[in-house]
């Protein structure tokens, strides 16, 4: 952002550094959305209506909605070289909506679902809201400091996110909120404190797969 009109966001270039930027923001986040299925659910299949008529259309929803993060990505670079970088951020918006709805049901459902999970994920989702929203007020306004919050919503998001992945071998969903509070803290307290072979939390540890 120095190299952006000396933290001149307002004055934005549409050039490769931006639309580097800009591509490992939107397609990472759509990747994320789309590297959370089910373990053994190919991308390209037909929808199971084996189990009812709304688990058929869910599973079709699903289908469809991995589909359209993937071309997103993939023409992304497209969009930016037509659009410049303040078109292309107005058209990849409801891209990034998707993946995180997609990310916030299966962070907390394929992965739990537990306390931790669902929490994770909805916190995760709040947080890129909130970066859309601090993003569409910045581009009204033009104050600069604005910037601030939008990246801190984004990456913030990160937090409750790695901390639902940590947990994501709990039992659940019946959690007390005192023990989510406490893995939290210890969580944080092991990270800041560097023991990466911490397997304190439900015996977890860095090792631990997640499927």
């Amino acid at each position: 952002h120095h190299y952006t009109a000396d933290w001149g966001l307002k004055i934005a270039k549409t050039d490769l550094i931006n639309g580097s930027f800009g591509f490992f923001t939107y397609g990472g986040n759509n990747i994320n959305a789309i590297a959370l299925k089910k373990k053994g659910v190919p991308l390209l299949r037909c929808p199971d209506f084996s189990k009812g008529i709304i688990n058929g259309l869910v599973d079709l929803v699903a289908i469809i909605g991995d589909l359209f993060l993937l071309i997103a990505t993939i023409i992304q670079p497209l969009l930016y070289v037509m659009l410049g970088r303040a078109g292309s951020n107005s058209v990849l918006i409801p891209s990034s909506t998707v993946a995180g709805v997609f990310t916030l049901i299966r962070l907390w459902q394929h992965l739990g679902p537990n306390t931790y999970t669902f929490w994770g994920g909805t916190l995760f989702f709040v947080l890129v809201l909130s970066g859309v929203g601090f993003n569409v007020l910045y581009g009204m306004t033009c104050v600069e400091i604005l910037h601030a919050a939008i990246g801190a919503s984004f990456v913030g998001a990160m937090i409750p996110f790695t901390i639902a992945l940590w947990n994501a071998e709990l039992p659940g969903p019946d959690i007390a909120s005192d023990a989510v509070i406490k893995g939290v803290v210890g969580y944080v307290t092991s990270f800041l404190s560097g023991r990466k072979d911490d397997a304190g939390y439900g015996g977890l540890s860095e090792n631990t797969p997640l499927v």
